[in-house]
């Protein structure tokens, strides 16, 4: 008996178009220096070349997914970037605990609501207590 030669994958075209978003930037070969501009320096060099760049989201979603702190991404500075994510963060809590409150109204158990989301029973019960405090009369 021989063993079956591997399986050659290729990624979906989303995902390859995902990995190889550098390769498509605008900015590849520009000096990196432009992206990295000094204090008091400004970032208008930079978001010129972005403001053309056909993988400007792809470019940004790295720079917040990963909380890269310097330089300019996607278009954006790291406190235009910070206070994105913040929102970005708020929003997403905001539709966890709405999804965490349904399930919870469907009678699902703390403990199955924290596995699905990969919170303790604790967090869950916290969420829950946190919205019926809010939804009663002062």
């Amino acid at each position: 008996m021989t063993a079956r030669p591997p399986r050659r994958r290729t990624l979906a075209a989303p995902a390859r178009f995902a990995a190889r978003w550098r390769e498509l930037a605008a900015c590849r070969g520009t000096d990196l220096e432009v992206f990295f501009p000094g204090r008091g320096e400004s970032a208008g060099p930079a978001r010129r070349v972005c403001a053309g760049c056909p993988v400007r989201q792809p470019c940004l979603d790295y720079a917040i997914t990963n909380r890269i702190a310097s330089g300019v991404w996607g278009g954006l500075t790291e406190r235009e970037r910070r206070a994105l994510r913040s929102r970005w963060v708020r929003t997403s809590r905001r539709e966890r605990d709405r999804a965490i409150l349904a399930a919870e109204a469907a009678g699902y158990t703390e403990a199955v609501i924290g596995r699905s989301f990969g919170l303790s029973r604790t967090s869950v019960s916290r969420i829950v207590r946190n919205e019926n405090d809010a939804g009663r009369p002062g």
